[in-house]
């Protein structure tokens, strides 16, 4: 491990980003190696410090919601009231310190405090900035707000979702939030890369619509080719025969016969084990996983097409032999057997009983000051040339302020004393860890 090396090490980042997708971005540019200073003024802090506490939390404050520690873990934190003018100069100053610039505002807001692109570059002309917003900050949407639930409705994937029939359901949570995330980070790397190679900053202007948009392909396809919107007659093909609230609707798909989610041997709710064949040589395997059993016998169930047409009599058989065993039994016997198969896991299943979760690593046990000692989800990739380990680093609200003013901006101690005093690092009356009233999930 000592060898090692983290990829961003000797990077720092200004993060303004608050809610999900900017500071999932941020996140993993920590994971990386980064410093990430996150900002924040503790009367108006990042919303998901209030969000999604431990169910028996009674004693909540802006510190101790898992849900935000996980989205900011490897994070340091700044408290500093932007809307003074001794507060902005310290930004400036920050701002020719730091490699990036990220934040997750509408268009309008780093502009309204004298702080937006060609302004970037006269302080620091290196300067990698990159915003995530709804609608990217060009066209006649820019200055619009959006949340996930609604960038996803504006980029197509809410039309796409829910029963043949009905409304729109839209999609549960909000994953455009995390794609958003994860695709500012490779905007990010891709500027730090170029500025590598020529020395120059950039600007990364991400629109978590036009991110919607790239998940959606097929719909886009099918509009240009037939001048078709693409809202599925039945239940998309895939794993699963019934519609999501338990109606048999008898269409799987034609790609893969037999495929479906079978109830295995248990009374929870998530005893089930997922089975999907997808072509004649994994059907001869998932026979003889079965035992070679009379009823497989059939000359015309070694075509696809037949299979797909006699589906609910196979269902049957294997539904029955899929309620002997248990779902970890069903899964690793039929995978021994070349048949793709997978166990339908829940989150606890993950974290405790996942043998290949557990030897990747990508749940780390970190100590957190007060949260204690919980598991965090760690980067979904590895190389052994690089380490991505989480690093436990927490940004308590205004934790690393005095770090950030002495040991990167080179503040003395008068200086330091005087913006205290002045009340710009810290409300005046507010206690060091404000409690929260009301969860806000």
């Amino acid at each position: 491990m000592e060898n090692r090396k983290r990829p961003l090490t000797g990077v720092r980042v200004l993060d303004f980003s608050w809610s999900v997708a900017g500071p999932t971005m941020t996140r993993y540019l920590a994971s990386l190696g980064a410093e990430v200073i996150k900002v924040e003024w503790p009367t108006n802090p990042d919303p998901m410090r209030s969000a999604m506490y431990l169910r028996d939390e009674k004693n909540k404050t802006l510190n101790n919601g898992p849900f935000f520690a996980n989205l900011n873990v490897g994070k340091k934190s700044l408290t500093i009231n932007v809307r003074t003018e001794e507060g902005l100069a310290v930004i400036r100053d920050l701002i020719r310190e730091c490699d990036v610039v990220a934040e997750s505002f509408s268009a309008s807001v780093l502009e309204r405090w004298g702080l937006g692109y060609d302004e970037l570059k006269k302080l620091n002309p290196s300067v990698v900035y990159v915003s995530v917003s709804g609608f990217g900050h060009t066209g006649p949407h820019k200055n619009k707000n959006t949340w996930g639930p609604t960038a996803q409705a504006m980029s197509g994937t809410t039309f796409m979702s829910g029963k043949p029939g009905a409304p729109p359901a839209g999609w549960g949570w909000s994953y455009l939030d995390v794609a958003s995330g994860y695709m500012g980070a490779v905007g990010v790397l891709t500027a730090l890369s170029r500025r590598q190679r020529t020395g120059e900053g950039a600007r990364v202007d991400m629109s978590q619509v036009e991110v919607g948009i790239s998940l959606v392909g097929t719909a886009l396809l099918e509009a240009a080719m037939t001048d078709r919107s693409l809202r599925s007659e039945s239940i998309p093909g895939g794993n699963r025969s019934v519609s999501p609230d338990g109606e048999v609707v008898g269409f799987r798909g034609d790609t893969a016969s037999p495929s479906n989610v079978y109830r295995t041997r248990g009374d929870g709710p998530n005893d089930y084990c997922a089975l999907s064949v997808l072509d004649d040589k994994q059907w001869s395997s998932l026979k003889k996983a079965l035992g070679n059993p009379e009823w497989a016998q059939r000359a015309d169930f070694d075509n696809a097409e037949n299979r797909a047409a006699h589906q609910d009599d196979i269902d049957t058989h294997i539904g029955n032999w899929m309620r002997s065993h248990d779902k970890y039994e069903a899964m690793y016997h039929l995978q021994q057997h070349g048949v793709p198969a997978g166990a339908v896991q829940t989150g606890r299943d993950r974290v405790e009983h996942d043998p290949q979760l557990r030897h990747r690593n990508i749940f780390t046990s970190l100590e957190h000051p007060h949260l204690g000692t919980q598991l965090f989800e760690g980067v979904p990739f590895r190389s052994p040339s690089s380490d991505y380990t989480l690093q436990s680093r927490w940004p308590v609200l205004g934790n690393d302020t005095e770090y950030v003013l002495a040991d990167v901006l080179g503040y003395s101690d008068d200086q330091i004393s005087q913006l205290r005093d002045s009340h710009v690092l810290w409300p005046e009356g507010m206690p060091a860890n404000p409690a929260v009233e009301r969860s806000l999930w």
